[in-house]
């Protein structure tokens, strides 16, 4: 597994999370697959501004969409990836990368080799046991982003359509929340009106 130099850095840590494309017949678009063009370019944008380089981290949990989006810009800046993945990673791509005629699991992988990658089953299992596995991981980014920078140099890439769902700890309300009240910067993308 490639180890990156994160832990040295003393830049911006990134983290990004939000919503998966959507699979096939959901009945509510959030990320409709016609709108990845649309956030990759504000994902791109967004980065840009914040003047991501080779000295930065950026932090996200793997899944489709948000998050493979997010780590793809972060490569291209020349920034280290972290991957922190909520499950064992066959069950991870069965519910959270896999969909039928799409190259996702092809780009984790991608993403996978190059990146530093954990898994919460082996180095977070016993914490938030009240929380399910990806509000735990949401925290999880957030820790994180806080153990290789101080909280003003943390910024949060959120892809939400803004609608709450029952948005208790570590969903993505809670998420901006947390950011915002430890100092650092959110940014929110709703690909509904993109």
């Amino acid at each position: 597994m490639p180890q990156s130099s994160a832990s040295q850095t003393n830049g911006k840590a990134l983290v990004c999370s939000g919503h998966m494309i959507d699979a096939p017949g959901r009945k509510r678009e959030r990320f409709p697959p016609q709108k990845e063009q649309a956030v990759r370019l504000r994902i791109a944008d967004q980065l840009a501004q914040w003047s991501v380089g080779a000295r930065d981290t950026g932090i996200c949990g793997g899944a489709r969409g948000a998050d493979i989006l997010f780590a793809e810009e972060c490569t291209k800046r020349g920034a280290s990836v972290i991957m922190l993945i909520a499950l064992p990673e066959e069950e991870f791509l069965e519910r959270s990368v896999r969909l039928p005629k799409s190259d996702w699991e092809a780009r984790y992988r991608t993403l996978r080799a190059r990146c530093e990658t954990h898994f919460q089953h082996e180095e977070w299992p016993d914490r938030h046991p009240e929380l399910d596995v990806f509000s735990r991981n949401n925290l999880w980014c957030i820790e994180k982003a806080l153990s290789l920078a101080s909280p003003r140099d943390v910024y949060a890439v959120l892809v939400w359509d803004g609608q709450p769902a029952g948005d208790g700890p570590g969903g993505t309300s809670d998420f901006a929340d947390r950011i915002a009240k430890i100092g650092g910067h959110v940014v929110i993308v709703n690909p509904t009106l993109l």
